[in-house]
This record gives C-alpha cells, sequence and structure tokens, in this order.
C-alpha cells in the first residue's frame, strides 16, 4: 500500500481555508497514485480548537466542510483528524475514513489530556470503541493522539497509523522516536506517524512525521518545521534512515515558526521592539527579521542617563548586522519630567519608582510607534525574568507577543551562539558583558538576582522537574536561596497573569499550572 503523509499546518478555526488546503494535498496524493493520504489529528479544525467546540455554529459549520472534502474522495482514502458528533455519546476527538465519497469507519482518541489552558475533557468524551479499521483488504490500528504505546495492542493488523497534534518541546524528539520505534518492533508491522506542523497560539508543531518498518527502523522521515507531503509505499523495502540530531537550530527554528505564524495567521505584517544592546533584545531582534523579514522590524534604542555607550554601539551594530530599521529616541527630558512631578526636582532620589519609570516611558513609546504605524509590539523578557518577577508591568512587558518568555538566560546565550555560528551577527560585547537592565548607576542583574547559572537550574528543578525544597537542596544548594528564588516565583503570579503571549517550545506544558494570585504559602 502508497500512503502519503502531510504534516499540515492549519489554522485553528479557518474551517474552509483547511479544507481548501486538506483537498489541494488530497489531489497530490492521487496524482501519485496513492492509495491512502493520512492527516494529523483535528487538522480540519486545528489544534487546539479550545473554546470553539463549544460553539454549536462552529462544530456544525465543520460538518459542511467535512462534506467538501468528502466529494474529493473519489479512487482514494483518507484518513482525516476532525471532531465527530454521536448524538448519544457526545464530540469525540475523531480519525474519520473516508473513500469515494464517505465515511467508511472511524475511531477516536481515548485519553483526553490537558494541553496548557485546553482540557480537552471538557469538550470531548473518551472513546471506548474499536481502534482497529479496514482499508482495501488492509487492517489498520489507528491511535488518536500521542498515546500511541497505550492505544494499539498487538493484534492482527498489518499497519499502525498515529494520527498526532504533539507540540514541540526542545530535547524531547529522541525519547518520542525510541517510543515510536520500540512499538512498531514489538508489534511487528509498520508504524505511520503524522504530526501537525506550524504555530498556533503559544505552541509549535515541529511535524517530524515519520514511518517504522516492522523491524522498528525509520524508513521515511518528513522534515521538521515544515509543511509537507511524504510518501511510504510499503512494497518498497528502503533504506533506515538514522535518526536526525536535534540540536539548539531546532529551537530557534521553532521560535522562527511560532512567530511567523502568529503574524501571517493574524494578518499582522510589521513588528516593533526595544532594542537595549542587551542578549534578550538582541536574541528577539534575530527571531523577528528570519520571521518576517528584515524590511517588517523596527528597532528602537531609548537612552537614559544611565544607558552606557557601549550599548548604543551595540544596539546600532545588531540593527545594521541584521539590516533591520532603527530609530533612537532618547527618553533623558521625558525622565526629568517625571522627577520634577514626583520628586519637585529634576534630580533622583534612587528608589525602585524611578527605575520602573523608565522602563515605562519606553514601553509608552513603543507603543505609540506600534498604534501609529500598525506595528505588534514584542516583548524581550525571558523565563528566568519572568518567573522571578524581575520585569516592569506595563513597561518592558507591553507587547502583543513574547517571543523568549519560555526560554531562560542561560539557554538565551547558548541560540545566540548558533545565530553567530557563521560570523558576528550579535556584537560580541553583547554577549560577554554582564547582563544589566541599566536603570540605575552601575546597575547589574545580579545586584537583584542569583548568577543565572543558578537561577535557572534551580527554576529548571521546580518547573520543569517538579521537585521539591528539600529535593532541591539535596542537590547541593543552599535552602535559604531556593526558598528566595521559589517565593519570587508565588509573588510575580500576577505579572504573568498580565503577560504577553509567549512561544513555548522549552516547558513542559503539562507542568505550566497556575497559581492563585492571593494566597499565603511561602517556603522556609
Amino acid at each position: 500500500m502508497k500512503i502519503a503523509l502531510v504534516q499540515l499546518n492549519p489554522i485553528v478555526g479557518d474551517l474552509k481555508g483547511n479544507a481548501s488546503k486538506i483537498i489541494e494535498f488530497i489531489e497530490k496524493a492521487k496524482a501519485l497514485s496513492c492509495d491512502l493520504v493520512v492527516f494529523p489529528e483535528l487538522s480540519l479544525m486545528g489544534y487546539p480548537p479550545q473554546g470553539l467546540l463549544k460553539l454549536k455554529d462552529f462544530v456544525r459549520d465543520s460538518q459542511a466542510a467535512l462534506q467538501q472534502i468528502t466529494g474529493h474522495t473519489d479512487g482514494i482514502g483518507v484518513l482525516l483528524g476532525t471532531a465527530l458528533r454521536d448524538d448519544e455519546n457526545g464530540l469525540y476527538n475523531a480519525a474519520l475514513l473516508i473513500e469515494n465519497r464517505r465515511v467508511i469507519g472511524y475511531t477516536a482518541k481515548r485519553k483526553l489530556r490537558v494541553l496548557g489552558s485546553f482540557d480537552e475533557a471538557c469538550c470531548f468524551e473518551p472513546f471506548c470503541g474499536t481502534n482497529s479499521l479496514v482499508f482495501r483488504g488492509h487492517r489498520l490500528a489507528v491511535a488518536v493522539g500521542d498515546d500511541v504505546c497505550s492505544d494499539v495492542q498487538c493484534g492482527d493488523v498489518d499497519f499502525i497509523i498515529n494520527i498526532s497534534a504533539a507540540p514541540y518541546r526542545y530535547g524531547q524528539f529522541k525519547r518520542h522516536n525510541d517510543i515510536l520505534a520500540r512499538t512498531a518492533k514489538k508489534i511487528g508491522v509498520p508504524l505511520v506517524y503524522v504530526n501537525q506542523v506550524g504555530g498556533n497560539d503559544d505552541l509549535v508543531f515541529a511535524g517530524t512525521s515519520r514511518v517504522f518498518n516492522e523491524q522498528g527502523q525509520c524508513v521515511v522521515q518528513a522534515q521538521p518545521f515544515v509543511e509537507e507531503l511524504a510518501v511510504f509505499d510499503s512494497n518498497d523495502v528502503g533504506c533506515s534512515l538514522p535518526c536526525p540530531d536535534e540540536d539548539i537550530s531546532w529551537m530557534y527554528k521553532a521560535l522562527v515558526l511560532g512567530v511567523r505564524d502568529y503574524f501571517s495567521k493574524n494578518g499582522f505584517k510589521k513588528a516593533v521592539l526595544g532594542l537595549s544592546g542587551g542578549v534578550d533584545s538582541a536574541l528577539v531582534a534575530c527571531i523577528m527579521a528570519d520571521a518576517l523579514g528584515e524590511e517588517n522590524v523596527l528597532g528602537v534604542y531609548m537612552p537614559s542617563r544611565y544607558s552606557s555607550d557601549h550599548s548604543k554601539q551595540d544596539a546600532q551594530a545588531l540593527a545594521e548586522n541584521l539590516g533591520i530599521k532603527y530609530r533612537v529616541i532618547p527618553i533623558e527630558d521625558i525622565f526629568k519630567e517625571y522627577l520634577k512631578v514626583f520628586n519637585g526636582l529634576p534630580s533622583p532620589v534612587g528608589d525602585v519608582a524611578e527605575e520602573n519609570v523608565q522602563a515605562r516611558i519606553r514601553g509608552n513609546l513603543l507603543m505609540f510607534i506600534s498604534n501609529r504605524e500598525g506595528r505588534v509590539l514584542v516583548s524581550t523578557s525571558n523565563r528566568s525574568e519572568a518567573s522571578v518577577g524581575y520585569t516592569t508591568i506595563y513597561g518592558d512587558m507591553c507587547g502583543g507577543l513574547a517571543p523568549i518568555a519560555d526560554i531562560p538566560k542561560t539557554v538565551v546565550y547558548d541560540i545566540c551562539g548558533y545565530i553567530n555560528r557563521d560570523g558576528e551577527v550579535i556584537p560580541h560585547n553583547t554577549l560577554i558583558k554582564p547582563p544589566s537592565a541599566e536603570l540605575r548607576p552601575d546597575q547589574k542583574d545580579e545586584d537583584s538576582l542569583p548568577p543565572y547559572d543558578v537561577l535557572d537550574a534551580v527554576l529548571s528543578m521546580y518547573i520543569d522537574d517538579g521537585l521539591s525544597v528539600d529535593e532541591i537542596v539535596d542537590r547541593g544548594y543552599d535552602r535559604s536561596l531556593v526558598c528566595k528564588i521559589l517565593n519570587m516565583v508565588q509573588r510575580s503570579e500576577y505579572k504573568r497573569r498580565q503577560a504577553p503571549l509567549a512561544i513555548r517550545v522549552f516547558s513542559p506544558m503539562e507542568k505550566i499550572v497556575r497559581n492563585p494570585v492571593v494566597h499565603g504559602y511561602r517556603w522556609e
């Protein structure tokens, strides 16, 4: 059997657009003489559809879009992920098998998951029926979602087909690849895995659709982060393909794709960001230039009395290296007016209010440019700062998107090293100088925070691994420091609730939980 794997990049809720794209790929599969074309989980609706599934009109309209697709299935089988209404049991996250203009079978997702703010169990019913479908005499074990191991049991099947919408998380590719390979080898039949690609809200999907033969060897491998059609012919033995090496370039490509799709799917074209001469704004500028094109990105340097000469030089050099638009707007005169109003004199008191007002002046200037010039403002906060609240609400937190708010500071430097792999794009001085917000004389981030390597290690153990204070301390960290960091995380929940959308490619989505804004629990 000849099977086409389509790792689709849908727009959530764009039923007509997604249906047209699905039909286009069906026609391509027909031209390649494929017997069956397989699409990802919920590909007609886009994943995750979230509250759209609660709209009766949306579910009704999805059926009309499905009928349009069905009309293009003469002579070819289509395995399509979509929602299916069962009058007796409710709504299923289903895989429909369609041929010759009619649905000839279906199965649905058994194990529903919570993915960030999308709780599948609030929208779908778990499926209790069979996952076995028959197509042209071939027995197919079809699993919907990423729990293929528990969905597929040893039995009399010819192919395993897993349709998925699994978000990308850096560092997990090999583990998942090994699971699929072991499953194919255990059952002793080819396993076809088809995953969604593209960015939807804060999630990025890598695609990486692939096929494993009965020995567990990969014989078809689609590209990561690219919408495409790949073909598997079960009559062709094929060559075993090595497991791709997932390195830091994958994270960068995921961030670029997430930003590009956020803009394109919303109809946005241009961006503005504050350039400080620091590493975070440098990385965001690189991502924006790659995602939107250099001509659509504006970087604004806004010096105050505390800004260093090297920051101005680094910001300008970065803009020139990237070819983005660059503007300088000093904030000193505006800052003086604030000091006159609140101090009675143009001289500073030196408190945190004066530090924060500089960030808020910059945020207001950037929002003015955003409104007047039709540019989306992007924030440059990273995960380390956002986690402990080392950000200014209504200041550097302003924006419609925060591309690196899920990236730890130490990893920011790793990605910058990748960007500079073939030559200096980000100025060398940006990468070696001590991080500073430059909001008071000789300020350094480590005046307020632990060294970033320590901070990121503790945050990773807490956020990513779910360790307790005692477990973190047992790994060699000072208890008072650990408690201080975790309490900072708790106290800054109110800021994170008001933060722009972050592109999530590092933190485990299943462990991103909301704490109460008002609560009394503290570590001691």
